[in-house]
């Protein structure tokens, strides 16, 4: 098989500056640095946006600043000093192929100004000043040695006023006047002439030699040397002094001034803890771009390189006001510096250029087909080793590191120290595996932990803090990778790649990196599934596609030894991590060992079985859980009881037997007492069965191995501990370590229960069993016995306990109801069941017994109609069968009850022939009802109102179907179109069956009785009124009168019929005195008609009748009396009486008040006048207007009297006085 190496150059060794460049370094050897430099489109563009700012500084004669962004590794310090070989129209700079655009595009910027670019290295010294200008110092010494120095040094008044006070002495006299000691002076001033001097002035501040001088002019110079003295720094202030650089730079001939700050961050970074520092050097940065000293005549142009955001680190750093201090200060930067930004999405191009070149273009054709071969893999372990910025392109570049791989480095490398960037990382991996990484294998992203682990302390800042805790943690889980897998450090190297070892190591390694890169897309929500794709071809299984299974099993294991291990989520691919913080917790545990019996040990067991099955613990007085099961559609109930089967004295004999009509099942205890073992439970089950036969199944588990149960006792004490003695279980802590010892404890209860149940569904029969969980020393057991001889129970299929609890279930329930009906999962409601009902009907009432079913409704005809044979339910139609008619009416045969009642009750004991259906009440009286609608039966109860077939209901057992008698089809047919005409019953199919006689019959009692009394009552009112409006012609004689007359008389025939068959016979042959609508519309209006007849005041109309041709107001009033009586005497159905009625009374009391106005004295003849007492006296009254007087004795007779007006008038006014 081809290596790695032979088809990719791979050095021998890494080394520690690898890929590492300091920027003098880079600047003094620019032909080395453009040789290993690359440009992507992507840096070009970075590069534009460098230059651009340089040109607009220029432009704009102002200072500019910008960061340049990325973390270690991603080449800040080779774009610095490419960007200072081109400022400097280097000539292999210009020649870049992937920089010509950019180089065209500010060539005259590069080829016509000049730029002094000062490269610095901050990090050690002591000020912003003491960096900045000192650098600025030393650098332009080293280019133009010959020049004068800038005025940064605090001593340089000093030194000026030295050199004007020699001008205007001349040497002798001023080196003498130097030269002049005391006795404390010593040798400090011996020597001084102009040589000497010059040199000094021309020497930086960290030379003793300047130091000497400015010694030796202290007393000749007193004032200005004392404020030598007093300052804290060198140098002037950051203010004056980038001041003095850029006119400094300026008087050289540069057009502009560029400061390369490669290690500025990377210096307040070292200093953070220093808060004093912080506060005093960090405004002084922002002075790079706005000064109170504006006299740049050459603009400063910065470059800060920034690996990580100081942000970060205030918050852990700077306490109170000064973190908002230099929170403002990091705000003002942000706000005055622009920012570049190297992308590591520069990364993968670099990497195939600088670590992943190919030997030769054979070996780069074999590279290629091996990355081919990847696309085969399976599509959830690419997905995983893909990411969000990455496709196959860039996975091609990096082969053998997938994009999962790089992004972890990438992310990394922010915090990785300087000399490991993710170059030099990738090619660490690739040097240490030379001789074992082949070509078609991926770099499994565990082996990224070894990289780091190769030396103390290789990540910075907060990560390296929790780095540290991560070799605490992973180094408790290595211990017990070593402990499961009986092995020791000493062996570890020589373990084939192949061993159990070599898998959960990496399994552990990769959850260490995720738990200390959670940011990272490729880490985050880690699964089994997705640990074994990061690794993939690591992770291996004797049967394909359990790898994932093999890893859960693992990390199961580990959480329940270790709280730090964390298990979440989806029982089936839960999430998995790990904390890198912990407390140790075995203290606690220790305290709560006596909470640990086997008492306790069996309830724990008992509450996890019950969970696993999915049933709720309701435990009666004899332990027994009476259960509620869905089976085959309909509620069954089943008891459920847990105990040690082989020992008497947990279940007695009488435990075994039911206390229902129904089933018992028995959970045996998955351990028992040393000595004894599932055979013995077996033995037991046998006897019972032959002595006392039940309806009872016992579940005989394997029992679990020492470790399990070990694990149980652990679990015990953990769920003892998190209870309501926790704080006194770890009093021994403090506040904060109790709070992270129960989310640990909580973590690794959770994992142990996991383990539990694991372990749990392999001793009763789910999955294979594995022998560190469960002992199978005694071999294949029978794990399902019964105690009824007619049933034997077959081991239950079912991914879970649940699911073989049920199918367990599904056998004892068939063994007793062989014929049920499949209405599916669902539970079949009453709701259910009335859809149901009511479509079937609608069969029954269809001639041709096939009916379209909505398709909301096609559901639970198929799922309920068909299984119950009650018809067969199409693509759209339903068609009625006729099973239950034949099946009912043979049984009903056989038994000689043919033409006789027969009871509900036999009728359900037939439902179970030939097989035991054993139908719930609610779904047999289904049955029942159709069939007696279908048979046209009705169900009577003695102790019941009639009973409607066509409702959904409870029967009572002694309910009994009768046989009916139908009535003829011409009758039918002649009453069904009655009912409709005069009662408006039009929802009666035309269907002749009992059902529909019955609910025809019953609606028309129930017009009836709703009728009649006002029928007849208006019978009575037209005879008795009729003379004084037909005046001389015979009331009984008129249309209307017979009609209503035929139609009272038509109620009374019908309430009087006996039995449905009789009513609908009577009403069809009932003579009709008019047409049905006819006879309809008198009875719906007679009490309307009889409250108007009563309304009216006939006294007002029979005067007004009796009034003559002669009468002034005679002939009108004869009109209002000849219309009224033709509306009278005519049919309701032409003519309506009541707003005649209404016309008539109106007319008449007009005529009435017309016939008093015209004649006051006559009102007598009109309203009698009330007669009133002769004490007081009082005035006539008229009925228009008048007077009346009263006394106690006569107020009954005024208000009578008043009465009568308001009758007659409608509306009086009264005024009254007191006398």
């Amino acid at each position: 098989m081809t290596l790695i190496s032979e088809v990719i150059e791979v050095p021998d060794a890494v080394h520690k500056g690898d890929f590492v460049l300091d920027l003098s370094q880079g600047v003094g050897d620019v032909d080395r640095t453009l040789d290993n430099y690359v440009v992507t489109p992507e840096l070009a563009q970075r590069f534009d946006e460098a230059l651009s700012l340089i040109r607009s500084a220029l432009a704009d004669r102002s200072s500019k600043a910008a960061y340049l962004n990325g973390s270690f590794g991603s080449g800040k310090s080779h774009f610095m000093a490419v960007l200072h070989a081109l400022l400097d129209n280097h000539p292999r700079a210009r020649a870049i192929n992937d920089l010509a655009p950019v180089v065209h595009k500010y060539d005259k910027l590069i080829g016509s100004k000049r730029f002094l670019m000062v490269p610095y290295h901050l990090v050690g010294k002591e000020s912003v000043e003491d960096g900045v200008l000192g650098g600025y110092l030393s650098y332009v010494r080293t280019v133009h040695p010959d020049a004068p120095l800038p005025a940064v040094l605090i001593d340089t008044p000093l030194l000026d006023s030295a050199k004007a006070l020699r001008e205007r002495l001349g040497d002798e006299s001023f080196f003498a006047l130097l030269g002049d000691k005391d006795e404390d002076w010593g040798e400090e001033a011996a020597g001084w002439d102009a040589k000497r001097f010059d040199a000094a002035l021309r020497m930086g501040p960290e030379n003793k030699e300047r130091g000497k001088l400015v010694t030796a002019l202290q007393d000749v110079l007193p004032g200005f040397a004392e404020l030598a003295r007093g300052a804290r720094s060198s140098y002037v202030n950051i203010d004056d002094g980038l001041a003095a650089i850029s006119q400094h730079a300026a008087q050289l001939g540069y057009d502009g001034l560029v400061l390369f700050l490669d290690e500025l961050i990377l210096w307040f970074a070292t200093r953070m803890g220093d808060h004093t520092w912080v506060a005093r050097e960090a405004p002084k940065v922002g002075k790079l771009v706005e000064a109170s000293n504006a006299n740049r005549p050459a603009p400063i142009i910065s470059f800060i390189a920034r690996q990580r955001d100081l942000r970060e680190l205030v918050g852990t750093n700077l306490p109170g006001t000064e973190h908002l201090a230099f929170a403002d200060s990091l705000k003002w930067w942000e706000g005055r510096f622009g920012t570049i930004s190297l992308s590591d999405n520069n990364l993968p191009l670099i990497a195939s250029r600088r670590v992943l070149k190919p030997v030769s273009d054979s070996a780069r054709g074999q590279i290629d087909a091996a990355f081919a071969a990847t696309e085969q893999v399976r599509q959830d372990i690419r997905s995983a080793l893909m990411t969000e910025n990455a496709g196959r392109n860039e996975f091609r570049l990096t082969y053998p590191f997938t994009p999962a791989f790089v992004e972890t480095l990438v992310a990394l490398s922010g915090a990785l120290q300087r000399e490991r960037t993710a170059l030099r990382v990738m090619r660490q991996i690739l040097v240490e595996q030379r001789s074992t990484l082949q070509l078609g294998q991926l770099v499994p992203i565990a082996d990224l932990f070894d990289v780091l682990v190769a030396g103390d302390d290789p990540l910075t800042g907060e990560l390296g803090n929790l780095w540290r805790s991560a070799q605490k943690v992973y180094g408790d889980l290595r211990r017990l990778i070593l402990e499961i897998n009986k092995v020791n450090e000493d062996d570890v190297p020589g373990l084939p790649a192949t061993h159990a070892f070599r898998r959960d190591d990496r399994i552990a390694k990769t959850l260490v990196l995720a738990a200390l890169m959670p940011e990272v897309e490729s880490l985050r929500d880690l699964t089994a599934r997705k640990i074994v794709a990061l690794n993939h071809g690591y992770i291996r299984s004797m049967v394909p596609g359990r790898e994932s299974a093999i890893v859960l099993d693992v990390v199961r294991r580990w959480g329940g030894r270790l709280g730090t291990v964390q298990i979440t989520g989806d029982e089936t691919n839960p999430l998995i991590s790990v904390r890198l913080e912990g407390v140790d917790i075995e203290g606690i545990l220790d305290n709560a060992k006596s909470a640990d019996s086997s008492g306790a040990r069996r309830q724990v067991i008992r509450l996890l079985l019950f969970d696993l099955l999915g049933t709720r613990e309701s435990l009666g007085i004899d332990g027994v859980t009476v259960t509620s099961t869905t089976w085959r559609g309909t509620r069954r109930t089943v008891e459920l009881l847990y105990g040690n089967v082989r020992d008497p004295a947990d279940l007695g004999d009488s435990a075994f037997q039911p206390s229902h009509d129904g089933w018992r099942a028995i959970l045996d205890y998955p351990f028992d007492e040393e000595g004894h073992s599932p055979v013995e439970d077996l033995e037991r089950i046998r006897a019972l069965r032959d002595r006392r036969p039940a309806h009872t199944v016992c579940w005989v588990p394997r029992h679990l191995t020492s470790q399990a149960v070990s694990d149980l006792g652990r679990y015990v004490r953990l769920q003892y501990a998190l209870g309501p003695s926790f704080d006194q279980l770890a009093g021994h802590l403090s506040d904060n370590d109790r709070a992270v010892a129960r989310q640990q404890m909580d973590a690794q209860r959770n994992q142990l229960r996991s383990r539990l149940e694991n372990a749990l569904l392999q001793a009763y029969g789910i999955g294979t069993p594995d022998e560190t969980l469960v002992d199978t020393s005694h071999g294949g057991i029978d794990m399902f016995a019964s105690l009824d001889p007619s049933f034997e129970p077959k081991v239950p299929a079912g991914a879970s306990m649940k699911q073989a609890y049920e199918n367990l279930l599904d056998q004892m329930l068939a063994s007793d109801f062989p014929a049920h009906p499949m209405f599916g999962t669902a539970e079949v409601r009453t709701p259910d069941l009335r859809k149901v009902h009511a479509q079937v009907r609608r069969a029954i009432e269809d001639p041709g017994h096939r009916i379209m079913v909505e398709t909301g409704e096609r559901g639970v005809m198929s799922r309920i109609a068909m299984p119950l044979r009650l018809g067969e339910q199409h693509a759209q139609h339903f068609v009625l069968g006729h099973h239950w008619v034949q099946h009912l009416n043979r049984r009903i045969s056989d038994a000689g009850l043919g033409g006789k009642p027969v009871s509900v009750g036999q009728l359900r004991a037939w439902l179970d022939e030939p097989q035991r259906m054993g139908l719930p009440q609610d779904i047999a009286d289904l049955v029942l009802l159709v069939f007696a609608e279908q048979t046209n039966r009705s169900i009577v109860s003695r102790t019941r109102p009639p009973i409607d077939v066509g409702l959904l209901q409870l029967l009572p057992s002694d309910a009994e179907l009768v046989e009916q008698e139908l009535p003829g089809e011409d009758t039918w047919r002649e009453a069904r179109e009655r009912a409709q005409a005069i009662f408006g019953i039009g929802d009666v199919t035309e269907l002749l069956t009992a059902r529909n006689v019955s609910v025809l019959a019953e609606r028309v009692r129930s017009k009836v009785a709703s009728y009649r009394s006002a029928a007849e009552q208006l019978v009575s009112a037209l005879a008795e009124r009729g003379p004084t409006v037909l005046r001389g012609v015979d009331p009984t004689s008129t249309e209307r009168y017979q009609i209503a007359d035929g139609a009272g008389r038509l109620c009374e025939e019908l309430e009087a019929a006996t039995g449905d068959v009789a009513l609908v016979e009577r009403f069809a042959g009932a003579h009709l005195p008019a047409p049905g609508l006819h006879v309809s519309r008198s009875l719906a209006m007679a009490g309307d008609l009889l409250s108007a007849i009563r309304r009216l005041d006939w006294n007002i109309l029979a005067t007004v009748a009796s009034w003559g041709p002669e009468h002034p107001l005679g002939l009108r009033a004869a009109g209002i009396v000849d219309d009224l009586a033709q509306v009278w005497a005519a049919n309701e159905f032409s003519k309506h009486l009541q707003p005649a009625l209404g016309s008539a009374d109106a007319g008449a009391r007009q005529l009435v008040l017309q016939a008093t106005q015209r004649q006051p004295a006559s009102i007598p003849d009109v309203l009698p006048r009330p007669t009133l007492s002769d004490s007081p006296p009082r005035p006539d009254v008229s009925a228009a207007h008048g007077e009346l007087r009263a006394d106690a004795a006569s107020v009954q007779e005024v208000l009578t009297t008043i009465e009568n007006l308001v009758r007659q008038h409608r509306r009086v006014r009264i005024t009254w006085e007191a006398e």
